[in-house]
């Protein structure tokens, strides 16, 4: 069964000791320690941050985060969503010990089904980016309705999608 549980002195270590396969290495922009630390920082400066680490049953396979914020930067001026409050996808990742399983679809799933609740406030949008080379990450994301904006930022992709409940709905229905 996965669960999302909140980063605490009890699984940090285990959080930071996460790893992809040394091919998967471009794919992440950053560390887990760095995105938690990030998410610490964005708390601070009021923007809310939502570091998670992915279990099955009661062992560490993953790690993910989500913010909530206003989609701003110049590179999205000409964008519908301009201006808007989103929630973006921060990171995301699974164990190289427990990839192929399953679980970061199922991982993804419950985040997109929290999101929904707008825990933070009302938003129409979810964003997120993506290393153009990974074509694992653009298949999951499509499956749940992540389009491609056309806006690439370094290598990465940026992908969005409408919030509109279905994750929710689809879970409890």
């Amino acid at each position: 069964m996965i669960e999302l549980r909140k980063i605490t002195g009890d699984n940090v270590d285990a959080v930071m000791a996460l790893a992809v396969e040394e091919n998967q290495e471009d794919f992440i922009e950053t560390t887990n320690l760095r995105s938690f630390a990030d998410a610490h920082m964005l708390n601070t400066e009021g923007i809310p941050a939502s570091p998670f680490a992915i279990y099955v049953d009661e062992v560490v396979v993953g790690f993910l985060m989500y913010i909530y914020d206003t989609t701003d930067h110049e590179s999205f001026q000409n964008e519908v969503y301009y201006g808007k409050k989103t929630y973006f996808i921060w990171h995301f990742m699974i164990d190289r010990s427990y990839q192929g399983k399953g679980y970061g679809k199922l991982a993804f799933e419950k985040m997109l089904a929290d999101i929904e609740t707008m825990p933070y406030g009302e938003a129409e949008y979810v964003d997120l980016f993506y290393h153009k080379s990974n074509v694992k990450a653009k298949t999951l994301y499509a499956t749940f309705g992540f389009v491609e904006s056309g806006i690439i930022q370094d290598n990465s992709m940026h992908a969005i999608k409408k919030l509109d409940g279905k994750i929710t709905a689809s879970l409890v229905g």
